[in-house]
């Protein structure tokens, strides 16, 4: 009898870590390079429960589509923040993002613009998007595409390209998940200055994710890590 009512606890364990919807999610990152300190917080609101059955945890919202609300505060080194206020919203198959941002450096010089994205879903988990903001659009055009294919036995693959074209840069990101809750990746891009990034992540409950990344520069190494939380 202690034997199956053990063997039941840990059944009903399991199922509680293997689904859990949420509508919360914050976020904490350190970065550091060149001994120059980045601290994020950020945090989304979505409209409707978030279900993490038959995902990748990570990409929950992605491939659920799930309108949402977010704020996110970056200080650089304490010489500038950053907040950015934003929302993203899908109808079928359109997808569009709209953020307010506010820069400001060292107390003296502050910029605020409007930045947007337009895209659509070609398929289940595909999305093509053109992003742009008001202060000269035609120079600040970007276009990017994600693609999260589901694999056997609940593994799955995170593909994404974007290309800019203030810069001219094109980045590409791939993320493969073993198991819905860990991901390890790599990114690459011709971007000046940069060589190659990894990144890894890790829900170790429904509730509390580790994420870990590492760029190799050219002068220098970038190194971070951050918390994510989901309530």
């Amino acid at each position: 009898m202690k034997l199956r009512t053990i063997a039941l606890g840990l059944s009903l364990l399991s199922t509680s870590v293997l689904a859990q919807d949420y509508q919360t999610e914050v976020n904490a990152d350190y970065l550091t390079v060149d001994s120059f300190n980045i601290i994020t917080l950020s945090g989304a609101y979505y409209f409707d429960a978030v279900s993490t059955e038959n995902t990748a945890w990570a990409e929950a919202a992605f491939m659920g589509r799930k309108n949402n609300v977010n704020l996110s505060y970056i200080d650089f080194d304490g010489d500038a923040d950053a907040i950015t206020i934003g929302g993203q919203f899908y109808s079928n198959n359109i997808y569009a993002a709209l953020n307010l941002n506010y820069i400001d450096v060292d107390g003296s010089d502050s910029d605020t613009n409007i930045s947007g994205e337009l895209g659509y879903f070609f398929a289940e988990n595909w999305l093509v998007a053109i992003s742009g903001n008001d202060e000269d659009f035609s120079d600040t055009l970007g276009l990017r595409t994600k693609y999260v294919a589901k694999l056997d036995n609940n593994k799955f693959f995170n593909f994404e390209v974007a290309y800019s074209d203030a810069s001219e840069d094109f980045t590409f990101v791939g993320d493969y998940y073993w198991t819905a809750k860990s991901s390890v990746g790599l990114t690459l891009s011709d971007q000046d200055g940069f060589d190659f990034g990894l990144q890894a992540s890790h829900f170790f409950t429904p509730s509390v994710a580790l994420n870990v990344t590492y760029s190799a520069l050219e002068n220098d190494d970038l190194v971070g890590v951050g918390i994510t939380g989901r309530f």
